[in-house]
């Protein structure tokens, strides 16, 4: 039985469309295992909407690394615990194919090295800006170039906190990125990597009066916003309480906010601002995960 833990992820944060993701204390935990044969996948939380055959995630990105190292298993059997919200913008996905990765690797004879996994991971995700924090954990830098995928993981100060706004409706990742212009102004591409350059080097530091500054965008936020109900307005609530960085995670609708006080009273007023509102949001307090994907047991 191989145990893993994966973390859910919040990526493009403001100006790194694409490339900026931060795992979160938010988790999948999966029980997978070799058997004597057939498909059996279960969900311990009752999400009776998870696929039960093929057609699952999982077992999908398992297939993937049997594929390619030549392995058939006799059968598989998935257990997964999932706390992470699906087509949510926070990763669901990612945990997914990452943690199907991992342990098709170990059942198959470790045959692929990390950098193997989070490219092949890449591929099947589309983007790594959530695949690299849910294998590595910590703030990640990633990119895709020449058939390699590169992710580069710093750890966070613990004291920053990341209020997670999560609806109760979803907005499909094709549906958010068909609305994207194909082509963009010279300055409008300027701007954004002096931004996301600056919220890099801010977060990491901790200089966090820069931080509203870097996670400006020019490139994907503003042609989103059409699907997020109000997101102007609790983007400006959110910096009326104390927010360092408000940003769309993901492709949407999740709205997330970088705190670095006052954590309970912030998430409180929010959820008080929702209610009032009549908006069917959730508030969350959230850490950021340094550790990434843990294999925790293996018999």
């Amino acid at each position: 039985m191989i145990k893993l833990r994966i973390p859910a992820s919040s990526a493009n944060m403001g100006a790194g469309f694409d490339t900026m993701g931060i795992a979160l204390s938010l988790y999948n935990r999966m029980q997978i295992e070799e058997i004597q044969s057939g498909i059996e996948i279960y969900s311990s939380n009752g999400r009776a909407f998870i696929p039960k055959g093929e057609n699952n995630l999982i077992y999908r990105a398992m297939d993937t690394v049997f594929r390619k190292v030549e392995y058939k298993p006799k059968g598989i059997r998935i257990i997964q615990n999932s706390d992470i919200p699906m087509t949510r913008g926070l990763g669901s996905s990612s945990a997914c194919i990452i943690g199907g990765m991992l342990s098709a690797n170990i059942i198959s004879g470790r045959q692929l090295s990390y950098n193997e996994i989070i490219h092949l991971a890449a591929e099947m995700e589309g983007h790594p800006d959530n695949v690299g924090p849910a294998l590595y954990g910590g703030f990640c830098i990633s990119l895709t170039d020449n058939g390699t995928t590169i992710v580069k993981s710093k750890k966070l100060n613990s004291d920053i906190k990341f209020a997670v706004m999560i609806p109760d409706y979803f907005v499909a990742t094709k549906k958010s990125r068909g609305v994207l212009p194909e082509e963009i102004p010279l300055k409008d591409a300027a701007f954004n990597i002096s931004r996301a350059l600056l919220f890099r080097e801010a977060l990491i530091s901790g200089d966090m009066k820069s931080l509203r500054i870097g996670v400006e965008d020019r490139l994907h936020q503003q042609y989103r916003k059409n699907y997020i109900d109000e997101m102007d307005r609790i983007f400006e609530k959110t910096y009326e309480l104390g927010s360092c960085a408000t940003y769309l995670s993901g492709s949407g609708p999740t709205i997330l906010s970088v705190i670095d006080k006052d954590y309970g009273d912030f998430r409180s007023k929010m959820q008080k601002f929702f209610c009032e509102n009549e908006h069917d949001w959730q508030c969350m307090m959230l850490d950021v995960d340094n550790v990434g994907s843990v294999v925790s047991y293996i018999r």
